[in-house]
């Protein structure tokens, strides 16, 4: 079989992108000849060269931002990188195309123009994704382009499916937890020159708790840093790092504001974006997780599979990968008070520390591993091959292609004329594809 992966970023710190590259991986072990698209070059093609995978680069550039301008560019780059796609799909002939997230509308539309079944593949609750389109072309709008331009849809956790599957077929909603190549994982922490208790200036034997992931609100920090600052009353002993990119300012003023109010600018160490998180991870105490939704929680696993035994609010997602009191501690979300509490039983209660450390390794090698995940990917699509492929009409693809076309032109020229007018001309177009989306639902 062969497989094609569209990326919608070459950013391994990215976890949709990271897990991809496992699954890649993994099904070339399994004897499937994966390639990829990748929108620029980064860290996504540099790994992809290390494993002898083949890739293509087509520029594109994910809705990052939801204003929107950025929403205008979104859909304008979704035309204008099209007709690249659809001739490499021609070209490679593959059996299955794999779109990484639900936003990129563009490789929905090349896999129904060639005729190639889709696997949709959801990282986030249906709302949470419905964000990017929502304001162009309505609910109604978004799940009739799902509905019409997957074969199968993966949700990568029970969560997330139950939430597709309130508007979309449930019989094409497959469950797919991320795998973890613990291998992999433990000689990048084993590899790495990190000692980050001496980078920060700290004691061999301080307690490091750290949390990871991008400072914004689903991650909610500022809670992680009230966290810290009740744990630090009792326990002087136990410092606290983030590592990720800062990247909503909103929530990074959250953060910076509570780490003033705790007196935590020696306590709490704001690392951003690292290429060390495994070591970062093997080397702390315990791990920390203060989202308020996931759609899985790979950071989590990896920490587990990493013996760094987690603390989390059971959020969406990351409450299916933790048994509470056997391979970690579970608090219910928002419980910042009862979150200290566990952290300071952990650091007391050496036994119970061990226990969970021992039963996490377990379940991320029985539950998770790459190879298992290979395995059930191959399986859903089989069941895409055995559906066929997407069925938005000729004369549909056309209208949208044609609309997505207008939009592209109108965005080029709102880049040298003046704004007001054009915009106004993009809100009309967007008006419209709305209106003929909404009469085919």
């Amino acid at each position: 079989m062969k497989t094609l992966h569209i990326f919608h970023n070459s950013d391994l710190k990215n976890g949709v992108d990271k897990t991809t590259c496992t699954l890649m991986v993994a099904l070339k072990k399994l004897g499937v000849e994966p390639i990829a698209v990748v929108p620029k070059s980064g860290d996504v093609t540099d790994y992809l060269q290390s494993q002898a995978i083949r890739y293509w680069l087509i520029p594109y550039s994910c809705c990052a931002s939801r204003t929107e301008r950025a929403q205008f560019k979104f859909y304008g780059d979704s035309f204008a990188q099209l007709d690249s796609l659809i001739t490499l799909i021609h070209q490679e002939s593959p059996d299955i195309i794999h779109i990484n997230t639900g936003h990129l509308l563009h490789a929905g539309i090349a896999a129904a123009r060639e005729k190639v079944p889709a696997i949709w593949h959801i990282h986030a609750p249906f709302a949470e994704d419905l964000c990017r389109y929502e304001p162009i072309v309505g609910v109604g709008g978004y799940i009739h382009l799902l509905k019409q331009l997957s074969c199968q849809i993966i949700g990568v956790s029970a969560d997330v499916s139950k939430s597709l599957s309130k508007h979309l077929p449930p019989e094409r909603i497959k469950t797919l937890y991320n795998g973890i190549d613990t291998e992999e994982l433990v000689q990048s922490a084993k590899s790495s020159s990190t000692d980050i208790r001496a980078e920060l200036g700290l004691s061999a034997d301080a307690n490091l708790v750290i949390g990871v992931g991008r400072i914004s609100a689903q991650k909610d920090f500022a809670a992680f840093a009230r966290i810290a600052a009740k744990v630090s009353k009792l326990k002087p002993d136990c410092y606290f790092i983030i590592a990720g990119p800062r990247q909503e300012p909103g929530a990074i003023r959250l953060l910076e504001d509570e780490i003033a109010r705790g007196q935590l600018s020696n306590r709490l160490f704001v690392l951003g974006p690292r290429d060390d998180i495994a070591a970062l991870a093997a080397q702390s105490t315990i791990f920390l997780s203060t989202a308020i939704f996931e759609g899985q929680g790979i950071a989590a696993l990896e920490a587990m599979a990493l013996h760094t035994p987690p603390v989390a609010m059971a959020c969406s997602g990351l409450r299916e990968c933790i048994v509470h009191e056997h391979d970690g501690i579970l608090v219910d979300p928002g419980d910042e008070d009862s979150a200290a509490m566990a952290i300071v039983r952990l650091l007391e209660d050496s036994e119970l520390a061990r226990k969970l450390t021992t039963n996490a390794r377990i379940s991320v090698a029985e539950k998770f591993s790459s190879r298992e995940y290979a395995k059930q990917f191959l399986k859903i699509a089989d069941a895409a091959i055995a559906y066929g492929p997407a069925a938005m009409s000729d004369q549909e693809l056309d209208l949208l292609s044609g609309l997505l076309g207008q939009i592209n032109n109108a965005h080029l020229r709102l880049l040298n004329f003046e704004q007001q007018t054009l915009g106004q001309r993009i809100k009309r177009i967007l008006w419209e594809l709305r209106q003929k989306l909404k009469l085919r639902i």
